[in-house]
């Protein structure tokens, strides 16, 4: 099974500063933990930007990071952001998957 997160990229930037992995991890879950939040308070019926704008921002700072999966599906929910609330609940449930398993890999390597 392939990691949670691709960090060559991101350790091309940090140019194997630990500390500033760190950082960078912590920022990253902190970010996407209130997008995530914020996914769950917005789970409704129809158009809504709120949802729209919190999978745009954590599809973003997921595909900066690596995590390539969650950035997809984060990509999916931004572009579903007019769905039914039972396909938005799904899409969440799949973005709070993934985000668990990014969460765990960063965890492993620091």
């Amino acid at each position: 099974m392939a990691d949670a997160v691709n960090l060559t990229n991101l350790r091309e930037m940090t140019e194997g500063d630990v500390e500033m992995e760190k950082a960078l991890f912590e920022e990253f879950c902190s970010s996407a933990e209130t997008c995530i939040a914020a996914l769950e308070a917005n789970c409704a019926d129809g158009e809504n930007e709120v949802w729209r704008s919190n999978a745009h921002a954590l599809k973003g700072t997921s595909l900066n990071l690596g995590a390539e999966k969650l950035g997809v599906l984060c990509k999916q929910a931004q572009e579903g952001c007019a769905a039914s609330q039972a396909e938005k609940q799904t899409m969440l449930s799949g973005i709070k998957t993934e985000y668990a398993e990014v969460k765990t890999f960063l965890d492993s390597v620091h």
